[in-house]
């Protein structure tokens, strides 16, 4: 059975193009990983509360916050929690977060002193 190939969208041509422009791709590609970054611990918050067997309205009135905000924090597309109410849930739920290099960066002095500075941060 022959698969379709979905025809691009106006948007996907318009898109494509401005991905060729080094400045848009670059502002594009930061953008996205800090959303990628957020979705990333939103889901292994939601992830640790399923693990304590906690329900979201138990973690919610444990951090004395609404319901509600919960169910939109582990359900929504878009969830951007502040940095107040990460930490409230990180500590509720037994952890901790901690500041960790990313590995795929660059070398030379400026990351050793990047490493190097994350450590110091870790011992404290």
């Amino acid at each position: 059975m022959p698969t379709k190939h979905k025809s691009k969208t106006g948007f996907d041509q318009f898109f494509a193009q401005q991905m060729k422009d080094r400045k848009f791709a670059a502002e594009y590609k930061k953008a996205r990983a800090e959303i990628d970054a957020t979705d990333k611990l939103v889901r292994a918050l939601d992830e640790a509360r399923m693990l304590s067997g906690m329900s979201k309205a138990e973690l919610a009135r444990k951090i004395q916050a609404k319901p509600e905000i919960l169910r939109r924090l582990f359900t929504a597309e878009d969830s951007n929690p502040t940095m107040d109410t990460v930490l409230k849930l990180v500590t509720t739920l037994g952890y901790h977060l901690e500041l960790v290099p990313n590995s795929a960066r660059g070398t030379g002095r400026r990351e050793a002193r990047r490493v190097a500075a994350a450590r110091q941060v870790r011992q404290r």
